[in-house]
């Protein structure tokens, strides 16, 4: 384990953590110390090698935690966290409730494969940060070519699977699923026209209403830089330890969540979008269309503008490109934001000749015009992929689930409908030369700025969900209903249950065994001979929101003893369909 790997951890041990959980952590890191199996992957690694390591660190991580003493929830989540974290995982919530999950997970090789694939963009991102290599003067913009090379190899393996698999529904429909993925919102052409549509809705209500537009470009301090147009290090950048792209959307969110509660406790209201893009150094930046009400325009750019420039608002540039606002006239906000959804998704239109240029420059910096690794947009989709920043997010507006929900909805449907859902179904879908109609939709939804105040949303019912690592009773949507509606009837959607092909005349397999980690332990020492199990499910279902919040320190149900106090080793958890993890006999 490198060096500074170990200093890192040895400074997360000493976090503001409960006391015994630092010191077995530290106990822990001395054993995995000499475990080859818990050497880090690094920068330049190929991803068969990352599978590898992940199966290795799997096994190995059953093999550590069947060794663990008794302990309660919170030490258990606090240890178990710290050493995922010491091993590049993606740290776990303090108040993770479901001990089975989080324990078959850190015994899972598919888990610990996207957990080290992440770690090792991350890595790599790092290093081309530290050398200046992601930036416009050595051509590679937003990221590194290595990350796009590998970023382009996954897709292309996804794809072939796609391309390879067939579903078929209950009624014995046969699609393949490719097909059925660039009929969806991941094709990127749908996913913009459906942006496009939404973004026009907007504009339309709000012109009808008197709302006024403004367009703004939103930038980090500069010490959030890593170089400049040069290519020459930014020392800002160094001083502040160097933060990633990750930690400037994070500065990015908190300064508009600050925003956002001074212009509620002032009475402004305003919707919208926002659409993050990088700069050519990988450095993210907003722009923002939004409408406040009459009257209001002032107040709302004053109370941006001051908060974009509390934090170090006198350094040089400040003042002039920290916080850009344009007062957008009625009818032309859709078609100016269009490049920059364009730019984000798959440089439709006139963005494909233009190239795309750093917006932190004046747009005087062309920093990419295409390439042989797949050009602007697929450059700027792969950067918000490997820092996991989130490209387009509406503001103030009713959710767009309920708008795909009712689009499911038949025609047939709507004899008996409630009148507001009728109206919604005939805005929302498509008929001939008519067009979907978004600000329809947000008129009968109740308009915009009304919280979680709006009409119609989507009804669902609990079913069971068998997930590799949990089976939970989750919220499955089943249609919309009218929640002012006192009876509360519910306009079905039609949806289909979709399996692999061929798999609905299959025998059902034997249930799945009940088993602990020290079962898997004593499972590999006798070689037991695997028993029968249930195939896995494709998705991982987990918890969602919405579903009632325990105690600290109480038992899910059927998970563990109905009294007493709960240990880590009490929350048995269901077998896994491996063979390595088969239980012996009589367990």
């Amino acid at each position: 384990m490198r060096p500074e790997r170990l200093a890192d951890i040895e400074a997360a041990l000493w976090a503001d953590r409960d006391w015994n959980a630092r010191k077995d952590a530290e106990a822990e890191l001395s054993a995995l110390h000499f475990d080859r199996r818990a050497r880090p992957v690094h920068a330049f690694m190929r991803d068969r090698e990352v599978k590898d390591i992940a199966a290795a660190r799997a096994d190995m991580m059953a093999e550590h935690l069947a060794q663990w003493p008794a302990m309660t929830r919170p030490a258990f989540v606090a240890r178990l966290g710290l050493v995922l974290g010491m091993l590049q995982a993606r740290p776990i919530a303090d108040d993770w409730q479901y001990l089975a999950s989080i324990t078959k997970r850190a015994a899972c090789p598919i888990w610990w494969g996207r957990q080290l694939k992440r770690a090792v963009v991350a890595e790599r991102e790092a290093i081309g940060r530290n050398t200046g290599e992601v930036c416009a003067r050595r051509r590679q913009v937003y990221l590194t070519d290595d990350t796009v090379r590998r970023m382009l190899e996954r897709d292309s393996a996804a794809r072939a699977m796609l391309e390879a698999t067939e579903i078929e529904s209950e009624a014995g429909e046969v699609i393949n699923l490719a097909a059925a993925v660039d009929a969806s919102v991941a094709n990127p052409a749908i996913r913009r026209g459906e942006l496009m549509t939404r973004i026009k809705g907007c504009e339309v209500w709000a012109d009808a209403q008197g709302w006024a537009g403004m367009f703004t470009t939103n930038t980090t301090p500069s010490r959030f830089h890593a170089t400049d147009v040069t290519g020459k290090t930014n020392p800002k950048w160094v001083e502040a330890g160097r933060p990633t792209p990750k930690d400037g959307q994070a500065w990015l969110c908190r300064t508009w969540a600050q925003c956002r509660a001074a212009m509620k406790r002032r009475g402004l209201d305003v919707f919208g979008f926002r659409v993050a893009e990088p700069h050519q150094d990988g450095t993210p930046h907003w722009h923002m269309l939004v409408w406040c009400r009459p009257g209001q325009y002032a107040q709302v750019e004053a109370v941006m503008r001051e908060y974009w420039l509390a934090d170090e608002g006198d350094e040089p540039g400040a003042a002039r490109h920290r916080f850009k606002a344009k007062r957008m006239h009625a009818g032309g906000a859709a078609g100016y934001v269009a490049k920059y959804i364009s730019k984000g998704i798959d440089d439709a239109g006139a963005v494909q000749a233009e190239g795309h240029h750093d917006e932190g420059q004046g747009g005087a910096l062309v920093v990419d015009q295409g390439d042989m690794f797949g050009g602007g947009a697929a450059r700027v989709r792969m950067w918000a992929r490997a820092h996991g920043i989130r490209q387009f997010q509406p503001i103030g507006q009713p959710p767009v689930t309920v708008w795909r929900e009712l689009r499911r909805v038949e025609q047939s449907e709507m004899i008996h409908a409630p009148e507001v859902i009728t109206s919604m179904w005939w805005a929302v879908n498509r008929d001939g030369e008519k067009r979907a109609n978004w600000a329809t939709y947000l008129e009968r939804q109740g308009g915009a700025c009304i919280g979680r105040g709006y009409r119609v949303a989507v009804a669902t019912e609990d079913r069971e969900a068998v997930g590799r690592y949990e089976t939970e009773a989750k919220p499955v949507p089943v249609g919309v209903v009218d929640r002012f509606d006192q009876a509360g009837q519910v306009v079905r959607s039609a949806r289909k249950q979709w399996k692999p092909a061929g798999t609905w005349t299959r025998e059902a397999a034997p249930a799945l065994v009940a088993v602990g980690v020290w079962d898997i332990t004593r499972a590999r020492a006798r070689r037991a001979s695997p028993k029968g199990a249930q195939p896995r499910t494709r998705v991982n279902n987990c918890t969602g929101p919405g579903q009632a919040s325990r105690a600290p320190g109480s038992i899910p149900s059927g998970r563990g003893p109905t009294e007493g106090p709960e240990t880590w080793q009490n929350a048995r958890f269901w077998g896994t369909s491996t063979a390595r993890h088969a239980a012996p006999k009589g367990a």
